[in-house]
């Protein structure tokens, strides 16, 4: 099964949110967490899924 963005937040020690400003490049995040959180994307090998919006 492939990792999900719940699994990147469970890995890294962070709120689905955090994960989800990182990968849009919002919000502002320490870089700390913000290596936390792609170090986790690497090791699951995490892939966005990019689907259009209604």
């Amino acid at each position: 099964m492939k990792p999900t963005i719940y699994d990147v937040a469970r890995e890294a020690g962070v709120s689905i949110a955090t994960v989800s400003k990182i990968l849009n490049g919002k919000g502002k995040i320490s870089p700390s967490t913000r290596r936390r959180v792609l170090e986790a994307i690497e090791r699951l090998g995490y892939q966005r899924t990019c689907l259009p919006r209604p």
